[in-house]
């Protein structure tokens, strides 16, 4: 993509459908585009001053919570599943620590557990086989029956391109657990309205320069099935462990209500569908 920070009237092609979109908003000087299309929203690489490198920093401090409050709702839905498909051989995509893999290991026993992350942060003890490097240059030498890509292509700036490398990662009925945020969620939805009546810190947080996209139920489906590379078999509507949230405040009683308010939203999405996060499963189409 070749445009300028001032060019905020040209159209730019969405990384998700390759159609027109538009400029959208301004953040901090970072330029958010929206598809005419697909409603996918994402972030003008150019317009970021320092590209995030995903260091040991990422996991340790800036996302803390994040690492330190593992979804395992989520892990044990995914094991279910696994368990369901007698997969022999897993890669877990930005493994982060470990925490699904370990999870997987007590719960599934026999399957080959592998994990790749830019960083090194797995503890010595783990259970499973982890490689140092990035999973779109990475020469596996070999397949999986099972990619997992848990919080990670929300951070790819080439989406169609980490699509089609799991793709060909994947055995010939292979499965894929790819789970992102969900720009459809009511979430995102009340963050842009506060945004608009002055209120822009849920907006900020949520839009951060860490995510160069942020999908809605309808592109991550698109994305996913175009060209004949996948079939969705389900999407699970979930959130986050509501103690993995970050929630910058100055006082702990602040934080206290900034707390209740992100769990009221997450009940009313989990009932009303428009949830958080999303996760989609998917099967290899050969």
């Amino acid at each position: 993509m070749h445009y300028t920070l001032n060019a905020e009237d040209a159209k730019i092609k969405c990384p998700v459908c390759n159609c027109g979109s538009y400029f959208w908003v301004r953040l901090n000087n970072v330029l958010l585009n929206k598809c005419d299309e697909c409603n996918h929203v994402f972030t003008d690489i150019v317009s970021i001053a320092k590209e995030e490198t995903y260091g040991s920093e990422y996991y340790l401090n800036t996302h803390r919570n994040w690492f330190k409050n593992p979804n395992y709702k989520l892990f044990s839905i995914i094991a279910e599943n696994i368990k369901s498909c007698n997969a022999k051989s897993l890669l877990d995509v930005g493994c982060g620590d470990g925490a699904l893999l370990n999870y997987l290991g007590r719960i599934l026993g026999d399957i080959e557990l592998n994990g790749i992350d830019l960083s090194a942060v797995v503890p010595r003890e783990a259970g499973f086989t982890f490689l140092q490097g990035d999973f779109m240059t990475f020469d596996f030498k070999r397949k999986f029956d099972v990619i997992v890509s848990l919080a990670v292509i929300e951070h790819i700036n080439d989406v169609s391109s980490y699509v089609q490398r799991v793709h060909g990662l994947l055995n010939s009925d292979g499965t894929a657990y790819l789970m992102t945020v969900n720009s459809s969620g009511i979430l995102y939805r009340l963050s842009y309205l506060l945004r608009r009546l002055g209120v822009d810190s849920v907006f900020n947080r949520l839009y951060d320069p860490h995510h160069l996209n942020h999908f809605s139920k309808q592109s991550l489906s698109r994305l996913l099935t175009k060209e004949g590379l996948f079939r969705v078999e389900k999407i699970i509507n979930h959130n986050a462990p509501l103690a993995a949230i970050d929630c910058p405040a100055s006082n702990n009683l602040i934080e206290r209500m900034m707390r209740l308010g992100v769990g009221i939203v997450f009940f009313i999405g989990k009932i009303t569908q428009k949830t958080y996060l999303q996760t989609i499963i998917v099967s290899k189409i050969s």
